[in-house]
């Protein structure tokens, strides 16, 4: 046997993203994240923040629009439709967030 040295030859390693095929795929059909359209809508809403601000300034104005036809007027119906309108904005945070 031939005597070595102690030293072992270092190599560079070039540091980078690792990538795993497992972690890139796509869900399947079967999985929960959300399935079909709304799977689709949810994971553009987590993408996309100018998309999500958009939905809720929408819903705001439409809100505010009806609260203040029914301050002027008096009426209940523009009342009701001010108190709906704030559920599709807090189902927008759920399909956020969820």
């Amino acid at each position: 046997m031939s005597e070595r040295s102690s030293q072992r030859p270092t190599r560079s390693r070039q540091p980078g993203p690792r990538r795993s095929t497992s972690s890139t795929r796509a869900p399947g059909p079967g999985s929960n994240p959300g399935s079909g359209r709304a799977g689709a809508i949810r994971e553009r809403l987590r993408r996309d923040p100018f998309l999500f601000v958009l939905c809720l300034g929408a819903l705001a104005f439409i809100t505010w629009a009806f609260a203040l036809t029914w301050w002027v007027t008096g009426g209940l119906i523009p009342l009701a439709i001010a108190l709906v309108s704030i559920a599709p904005a807090l189902f927008l945070f759920y399909l956020r967030d969820a």
